[in-house]
């Protein structure tokens, strides 16, 4: 069975506690039909918890201010996510204390499809941002070098080739500069919580019936290519 979002007015979940552990999955169940691998997956997910701790709903400092982050990737300004229209499962929460009219925890959906399909124009793909001091944080700079001839080519990482990353660690990092974009790179930090991450779904293959939903079209792509219908 497909698990559920789990989404709250504030605050956020521990990477211990179900709520989490299943949004975890859930982002699982929608990104991977899409190409991620698990260690992308799981490097979007470690940037979330850095980010809003795993609550879809999430706003910065936990105060409703359109100018500043929302969501699980604290989209920033907030109003550009908000506002967007034509986003599948857009349903944002408007209020810190209650659920507001509309809000679902599935909002989570059309934050991932924001990402995914980039609809705000965010990821930069450098692997690095202009703000780093590449000598304060030279160790880190080195990583991006590595990570761009690695996965990257022509001296950028695009968002095709940050999918097909099978390196956890690197995928943490790249979704960190070319996506996220901190003030101050705290990758250390965010690699913790892919280790977590990457222990909550290193044995998770989707939901029952999402591959039960691939096999059945797997089977009448089968039988059409071999007119057997």
């Amino acid at each position: 069975m497909a698990k559920n979002w789990h989404a709250k007015p504030s605050g956020g979940y521990s990477l211990d506690t179900t709520a989490a552990k299943d949004n975890c999955k859930a982002a699982y169940d929608y990104l991977q039909p899409l190409g991620y691998t698990r260690e992308a997956i799981v490097g979007i997910m470690a940037n979330a918890a850095a980010e809003s701790a795993m609550n879809p709903w999430r706003w910065e400092d936990d105060t409703v201010r359109y100018g500043y982050g929302y969501g699980l990737f604290q989209f920033t300004p907030a109003r550009d996510y908000i506002n967007h229209s034509g986003i599948p499962n857009h349903a944002p929460n408007l209020s810190v204390s209650s659920t507001t009219s509309g809000a679902s925890p599935n909002d989570a959906k059309g934050q991932l499809y924001v990402v995914h399909h980039d609809t705000l124009g965010k990821w930069q793909p450098w692997n690095w941002r202009s703000y780093w001091d590449s000598s304060e944080y030279s160790g880190l700079y080195s990583m991006h070098s590595r990570i761009l001839s690695t996965w990257g080519s022509g001296g950028q990482l695009s968002r095709s080739q940050f999918r097909r990353i099978t390196d956890y660690h690197d995928a943490t990092f790249a979704f960190m500069a070319c996506y996220e974009g901190p003030a101050v790179p705290n990758y250390y930090t965010r690699n913790s919580y892919a280790i977590t991450i990457w222990n909550i779904l290193k044995d998770y293959n989707g939901s029952g019936d999402d591959l039960l939903i691939l096999k059945r079209i797997r089977d009448i792509n089968f039988k059409r290519t071999f007119n057997v219908l």
